[in-house]
């Protein structure tokens, strides 16, 4: 017994050491993001005014970052125009070479997108990984945002084009504009995997694009891609917010989805958001697939449907930011308010009354 006392004893002494240490430190140990976890990121004066002030898309500035328990160098930039005009900002950081972006999450808290996100993952697509975090700037709480991890070329193979350009713009001389696409790796200037994607799309008999889809096309992902972006009524990827990538063949890969959850849902068209998509849905085999996967993921009642599990964890997300958004700066949402926004993603998650329930307007025909 003597012995048992003592090895208690012992195991509470070294606990409470390792807990003065800062070892077991818990998100809720800041009071302003609650369950979340902090990102701190530090620099001189000067260079803050600098950052802000510069109009230049890729003028970064060194800072330290604090995450977690790492601590590092980083640089920081303002990302895009409307990040300038914002009071909120959107930032893009490098650390050790690897992207990563700093989204300014809104009324929301910046869930629709991660939750989209985390429905495509599930649906066995490629997703950035995103995790909400509150920011802090030289110890100035600026609000929540989402942490997100761009696509790496280690890890996505092949080529990776992030598109930009409208229906309208497709075709010049047969070849889409360049000025209104990136390739993001590898960095060659060799956009023919891209050109003939479109040039089939756009110009190819309709027999002759239904065999270049079937030998070129991952036609599984890319139904499961469009079936997300449907369920989600996502409606800002007419002319961006997308990749395409190829290795050996196409697919779309998912980027910022953060307008998406419509409340008027049957004002939204399947399949609509830009020529290429539409002329992908037109393939009979594209169909059948984005069919089943539809009832699969979504409007079935079997093992595969992924709705319990995204309402399960988009519930614990909204819980876990609901103390940071009611401290945010911007928005200033108040708890109750903000579980009003959850109640209705629930309520759109839910098989008996959500989107789900439409099924009949959830089939391409």
């Amino acid at each position: 017994m003597r012995k048992i006392l003592r090895v208690s004893l012992l195991c509470l002494i070294i606990l409470l050491f390792l807990t003065s240490c800062g070892e077991f430190t818990t998100k809720d140990d800041d009071p302003a993001v609650g369950e979340i976890e902090k990102v701190q990121i530090y620099m001189h004066q000067d260079e803050l005014q600098g950052l802000y002030n510069s109009m230049a898309e890729n003028f970064y500035t060194p800072c330290i970052l604090k995450k977690d328990k790492w601590r590092g160098d980083a640089v920081i930039k303002i990302r895009g125009n409307t990040s300038r005009r914002e009071y909120k900002k959107s930032f893009g950081l490098k650390i050790d070479k690897n992207k990563y972006m700093l989204e300014r999450g809104e009324e929301n808290g910046g869930l629709y997108n991660r939750i989209v996100m985390r429905a495509y993952q599930l649906a066995g697509v490629p997703a950035c990984s995103i995790e909400s975090v509150g920011l802090f700037l030289n110890d100035s709480y600026l609000g929540c945002y989402n942490f997100i991890t761009y696509y790496r070329e280690n890890i996505l193979k092949g080529e990776l084009y992030k598109c930009r350009f409208h229906d309208s713009e497709l075709m010049v001389n047969n070849h889409p504009l360049r000025d209104k696409s990136k390739k993001e790796y590898p960095d060659d200037g060799d956009f023919s995997s891209l050109e003939l994607l479109i040039i089939a799309a756009t110009k190819y008999s309709d027999s002759d694009w239904r065999q270049f889809v079937k030998k070129n096309v991952d036609i599984e992902e890319i139904a499961s891609y469009m079936v997300v972006h449907d369920f989600f009524t996502v409606v800002d990827t007419r002319g961006a917010n997308f990749y395409i990538n190829y290795c050996g063949k196409y697919r779309l890969i998912p980027w910022d989805n953060e307008r998406c959850m419509l409340k008027n849902s049957s004002a939204f068209t399947l399949c609509d958001d830009n020529k290429l998509i539409r002329q992908l849905a037109a393939v009979p085999e594209v169909k059948e697939a984005y069919n089943r996967r539809m009832q699969e993921l979504f409007t079935g009642s079997g093992a595969t449907c992924i709705l319990d599990q995204l309402q399960s964890e988009a519930a614990v997300m909204f819980d876990d930011l609901a103390t940071a958004m009611e401290n945010d700066p911007k928005y200033c949402t108040s708890k109750s308010d903000f579980m009003k926004i959850k109640g209705y993603v629930l309520n759109y998650l839910d098989k008996d009354t959500g989107r789900a329930a439409e099924g009949d307007k959830l089939v391409l025909h």
